[in-house]
């Protein structure tokens, strides 16, 4: 693809590993993280497809709903349920973990992983996690899981058509912002331009992305906006959303993927933290410009993720939670001042 691609990892005994291992396989399962996303679902569509090109068989199961702005990629495609796991991971040579290494992030299958170590290969460009296998290739460095898919099917040489660096731009556009966040280099631009040049319009795939909503997403805007409280300084932005909000706008869950990046168009904030009441828990999105490193403050409540993107799963009451988070950036800003 180019020189800064597949051909760069041939020294990474861990890329080498995950190349033997695919090559191997005769069956796969693909799962990505609860919560799916763009880049672990078109990881996912793209590897899933072009195994199957050269005669693997493949299933994918998501542990959790597909956010309905990326449904396309998949069609009327099944995609396995965690009910499903045991059976299909029995049948499997191979169980392929795509944009993620974290068991908190594989609801209801934590249990059963560690018994399975020998048959998972990881693949994940997150730098916090758990050690699932033997066999895993994190890169820290990669823009997107999709840009590290994408030079494993240059290595080994599986068909790459249309429909799988659509799949690919997909990951790689949403990880970055559509090129706009500090995670995008050059690596990640040369795999896009390939995808582009293969006859993928980034525009339509924009209108495809985020020019879709249903009305009841923007009535949740709203309730997120007229929420919005500040603290430090306006350098600090916390966003709620209760159930009653889900309840009375008619938005979904699924839709609140990059609602917590609204307070960054603000020029004061430095990070912005949002909270959404799940049922019995409670998840928050914390994004950072540069100064917190908000993994960091993730890792203090059991969650993970990037410097400047991370993410966290808790059963704290939200406003206890709110007020330990809040409290706990403080305490981050401060000894990143000093």
């Amino acid at each position: 693809m180019s020189e800064n691609s597949s051909d760069s990892h041939q020294d990474d005994e861990s890329f080498r590993a995950v190349l033997r291992r695919l090559s191997n396989a005769d069956s796969m399962l693909l799962v990505t993280h609860a919560r799916p996303d763009g880049d672990g679902l078109g990881s996912m569509q793209a590897m899933g497809t072009a195994a199957r090109a050269v005669g693997k068989d493949v299933r994918m199961l998501v542990p959790g709903e597909i956010p309905a702005r990326l449904g396309f990629m998949f069609n009327h495609q099944h995609l396995a349920g965690i009910s499903e796991f045991g059976t299909l991971a029995e049948t499997s040579d191979l169980i392929v973990i795509l944009d993620t290494h974290a068991l908190a992030q594989l609801d209801g299958l934590d249990d059963v992983l560690g018994g399975l170590s020998d048959k998972i290969v990881v693949i994940d460009h997150h730098s916090t996690g758990d050690t699932l296998s033997d066999v895993a290739w994190i890169d820290s460095s990669a823009a997107a899981t999709g840009v590290m898919v994408g030079e494993i099917i240059d290595a080994l040489n599986w068909p790459m058509d249309a429909a799988i660096a659509e799949s690919l731009l997909s990951a790689v556009m949403t990880d970055t912002g559509w090129l706009r966040f500090a995670n995008t280099d050059g690596r990640c631009l040369r795999a896009v331009a390939h995808w582009t040049d293969m006859g993928v319009r980034p525009d339509v795939l924009y209108r495809k992305i985020y020019q879709n909503d249903r009305p009841e997403r923007l009535l949740l805007m709203v309730r997120l906006l007229e929420g919005m409280e500040f603290y430090f300084d306006s350098q600090l932005a916390v966003m709620v959303l209760r159930s009653t909000d889900f309840n009375e706008t008619g938005g979904l869950r699924s839709e609140t993927e990059n609602m917590v990046n609204e307070a960054l168009r603000i020029g004061t904030v430095e990070s912005a933290i949002l909270l959404v009441e799940d049922r019995e828990q409670i998840r928050v999105s914390l994004r950072s410009r540069d100064q917190v490193d908000v993994a960091e403050l993730a890792s203090e409540f059991g969650g993970g993720g990037h410097r400047r993107a991370a993410g966290l799963r808790s059963t704290i009451p939200i406003d206890d939670l709110k007020a330990q988070l809040i409290s706990a950036w403080g305490r981050a800003f401060a000894d990143s001042a000093s």
